[in-house]
Formats: C-alpha cells, sequence, structure tokens
C-alpha cells in the first residue's frame, strides 16, 4: 500500500516522463490518477474505451470485470476534469472511434500489462519507494490502497464501518465482502483509527454506567 505522499510523487514522476510534449506523460499520469482514486483493476483501466467514459454523467463504464461481470463506478467531479483534460489531449490522435482504446500507447495503440508494469517499476524507483524487484509492489497495489484510504475516511467521518463494506465490495466489483476483507488488511493508520473508536466506546460506557462493569 502507498501513502498520500508516495502517490503523490508517483503522479508527478509520471508527468515527468519522456519524451517531453507527448501524450506518454499525462497518459501514465491519468492511468494511476484514476487506479487510486476509482480502485479499479489495471485490467479493467486497461481496457476502457472512449465510449466508456461519460464525463456528463460522472461514470465509467467497465464493460467486463472479473469473473465477466460489469458495472457503473461514479466518479468524482474532480476525476472527470482529470480525465476530460486527458481526453482534450488524446482526441488529437487517431483513433477516435467511441470503440478505440481510452488510454493510448507511443504508437497509438491501447496500452499493454507488461509495458505498464514495467514503467511503473522505474516511477517507484525514481521515487525512491522501497519496493522488491522481483516479488512486488504491484501496480495493482493502487487498489488496495484506494480500500484503505476509503475505508480510513469513513472511520474518521464515525460511519457505520460495517454497514458500509457492501457499498464498497459493489464498488469494486467484489462478488461479495469477503473478497473485498483481503484488501483491508491491518495497517497502522487502520489500527490507531479502530483502537480510538474502541477507546471512545469504552469511556461512554464508562460514563453511561458509572464505572460499572
Amino acid at each position: 500500500m502507498y501513502n498520500q505522499r508516495e502517490v503523490g510523487a508517483l503522479l508527478a514522476a509520471a508527468a515527468e516522463l519522456r519524451p517531453p510534449g507527448s501524450l506518454r506523460p499525462l497518459t501514465y499520469r491519468t492511468l494511476l490518477g484514476l487506479l487510486y482514486s476509482t480502485g479499479i483493476r489495471i485490467g479493467e483501466a486497461l481496457a476502457l474505451n472512449l465510449e466508456n467514459f461519460l464525463c456528463a454523467e460522472e461514470r465509467l463504464y467497465i464493460v467486463e470485470g472479473k469473473f465477466r461481470k460489469a458495472r457503473w463506478v461514479p466518479l468524482s467531479t474532480t476525476t472527470c476534469q482529470a480525465l476530460q483534460q486527458y481526453l482534450d489531449r488524446r482526441l488529437r490522435i487517431k483513433p477516435r472511434s467511441p470503440d478505440s482504446p481510452l488510454l493510448l500507447n507511443q504508437r497509438s495503440r491501447r496500452l499493454h500489462h507488461v509495458t505498464v508494469n514495467l514503467t511503473f517499476r522505474q516511477l517507484l524507483r525514481r521515487c525512491a519507494i522501497p519496493h522488491n524487484e522481483h516479488a512486488g509492489p504491484r501496480i495493482h497495489d493502487l487498489r488496495h490502497t484506494f480500500a484503505v484510504h476509503r475505508l480510513l475516511a469513513w472511520y474518521r467521518d464515525g460511519q457505520d464501518v460495517n454497514a458500509r463494506l457492501p457499498w464498497l465490495a459493489t464498488y469494486l466489483g467484489h462478488v461479495d465482502i469477503h473478497s473485498t476483507q483481503v484488501y483491508l488488511r491491518a495497517t497502522p493508520e487502520l489500527t490507531e483509527e479502530v483502537a480510538r473508536r474502541f477507546h471512545d466506546y469504552y469511556l461512554q460506557q464508562i460514563q453511561t454506567n458509572g464505572g460499572q462493569s
């Protein structure tokens, strides 16, 4: 998982990729930003076509996710703006038909998973983010980051996290919350929030019961 500082560094490094002035830097910045802000799978992102982004409706259509499960993914206003800025540049390059790839490589073709992973490793090294060259981290970890950061936000807002887990599972395209829980491994931030909530609850019980258990 990556913290917000590392995500910011990755986005900044992507914007400086070569060749300068080409679509490539903007493509990778957009891709990484999309993965972090939506939690969609890398395969789903690479499979997006121009027609799958509906800016006016602020959503993406995932035609075929894992287990052949299509779904709509709501987007924040800032994510829509970033995608539209990319699209403004992207549409200067052919192909431009609705079924053309949303994200293009330098040969005006769909991005390839292997090339994306290699570029991502280069960005990790450039940002001095610790990683194992043979075992990871993977670009897929941005999906884990999205899930954990979403859970943290709910904890900090005082939301009923258990009640919201099905929402997160649906958004991520999981068949049930058990798949979602894989992404929610304990982190220092999560542990701190859970401990704080328990502490607040414990104090409330003491005040309510007059110190009797």
